[in-house]
């Protein structure tokens, strides 16, 4: 086999929750609830993220029933316009999620590095 240039080998993964066996929090939903956070609204998060308005408004209500707990709290329209804000919950989740992800993926790395370091 001809040598081509050298190329580098890598590991991907991918972490979520699951909640009573469901998909409940990942990546994705990570990205919406720092969107909303980011900008106090969620049609400004919708643009960000490229999801429609309808969409995040049913994946945070699936989220809250899962859980049990608001993970926003929306004010509507009026004179000085509306907003919405992420509660505590659910920067507490934010907060827990991106130290799991972190330390898996630590875990991960160095495990790749002892077994794939030298690979090919």
């Amino acid at each position: 086999m001809p040598k081509s240039k050298k190329t580098k080998l890598k590991i991907r993964s991918k972490v979520w929750l699951e909640l009573n066996g469901l998909p409940f929090f990942g990546q994705g939903r990570l990205t919406i609830l720092c969107a909303i956070d980011r900008h106090g609204s969620m049609i400004k998060a919708a643009e960000e993220t490229n999801i429609s308005y309808r969409r995040i408004r049913g994946i945070i209500r699936e989220m809250e029933e899962q859980l049990g707990r608001a993970l926003v709290v929306s004010c509507r329209g009026g004179k000085l316009g509306g907003w919405t804000a992420i509660t505590n919950t659910a920067r507490d989740l934010i907060h827990r999620f991106e130290k799991q992800q972190a330390g898996l993926h630590n875990e991960i790395d160095k495990t790749f590095e002892r077994l794939f370091g030298d690979y090919p």
